[in-house]
């Protein structure tokens, strides 16, 4: 049995999102054919984003039915604080499908979508438009 109130009816518990999120969504189910450099493109992807961001965000990963190796990576880069939000799904639900999970779920002001092969270059996240709302 419970005792006492819970804390985050008190307001002390609580995340509160960073204004920028960085929604990426991966899906590399073998490391051979077609998909034998996608693991390396997807770890130079999350060094890029990390190098040319300079503002705080926060990462979430959707991962749309890959090998089980590419799934223990993303484990432990959650488990190191590199990735504030991890959904991990058994099978291929789609793009659509894995859109309407981190799109709905994704925290932030504003969400910048990458599928798992692109490079982020510098000052990606400070286009004009995003500067005049600051």
């Amino acid at each position: 049995m419970r005792k006492g109130q819970n804390p985050a009816k008190l307001g002390t518990a609580g995340y509160r999102p960073r204004n920028l999120g960085v929604a990426i969504l991966t899906h590399i189910p073998s490391q051979e054919g077609y998909f034998a450099e996608s693991w390396q493109i997807f770890e130079y992807q999350l060094a890029s984003l990390i190098a040319h961001t300079p503002e705080p965000f926060d990462l979430m990963v959707f991962d749309n039915g890959s090998c089980a190796e590419v799934r223990d990576y993303l484990l432990a880069e959650k488990e190191a604080g590199r990735l504030q939000y991890l959904v991990l799904s058994e099978q291929n639900v789609g793009k659509g499908g894995a859109w309407n999970v981190m799109l709905a779920g994704a925290p932030g002001e504003i969400i910048a979508y990458s599928d798992s092969d692109v490079l982020f270059s510098p000052n990606w996240s400070r286009p004009a438009s995003f500067s005049a709302r600051r």
